[in-house]
């Protein structure tokens, strides 16, 4: 009873509003809450603000970064081989990695914790050409993390400031083994998602 009575006032002096407009806000502001588990269930709904985002179309969908992944770790999984790199992506956030077979550290498990490596966000990421995909060249660091971008030959990655700040802006670029794939217009990160079951 008194839930429901402070429910009831919440709804009559408009809290319940405006915390939805606050979420709206900082949404606006960081990018909407990406979540690989309720995407698997539910399709691409923000988990502060509940927009549809992410669309498999021309649309351009701004995500936050998930702070729990970047400071306690990833929880990936192997969702496939191509290239001669094995392939894994994180089951909350989406994050992807791409290790060459042969220096694949986690090459015996299908799935792992791994902490961001802090050297390689602040300093870039060295890396090396994996496959070109569309007109755009795959790079790959040591680390496992990949980059769509349009230029050849790179070698070192860095992570835009604009990225940082205000988040990753995505366009969807192809559905592959189960896995609906995004690249950042800025940075050329890549996020995957499995596809609604």
């Amino acid at each position: 009873m008194v839930i429901g009575a402070s429910t009831g006032l919440a709804s009559k002096f408009g809290v319940a509003r405006g915390a939805r407009t606050w979420n709206q806000v900082v949404c606006a502001l960081f990018g909407h809450d990406v979540d690989g588990i309720s995407w698997q269930t539910s399709g691409a709904g923000c988990r502060r603000c509940g927009a549809h985002f992410l669309p498999a179309s021309e649309c351009e969908s701004r995500i936050s970064h998930t702070v729990s992944c970047f400071l306690c770790g990833h929880a990936y999984h192997r969702i496939g081989t191509r290239d001669g790199h094995n392939e894994y992506t994180c089951v909350r956030c989406g994050h992807p990695l791409l290790f060459a077979i042969a220096c694949d550290p986690y090459r015996e498990l299908l799935a792992f914790t791994k902490k961001v490596r802090y050297f390689c966000n602040l300093f870039g990421h060295e890396v090396h050409q994996v496959s070109t995909r569309g007109s755009l060249t795959e790079y790959a660091c040591d680390c496992g993390h990949t980059f769509l971008k349009r230029q050849v030959g790179m070698t070192i990655v860095k992570h835009p400031l604009i990225c940082l700040l205000a988040g990753h802006f995505l366009h969807f670029f192809e559905v592959r083994n189960g896995y609906a794939e995004f690249h950042c217009r800025n940075c050329g990160h890549t996020f995957c998602f499995k596809e609604k079951q």
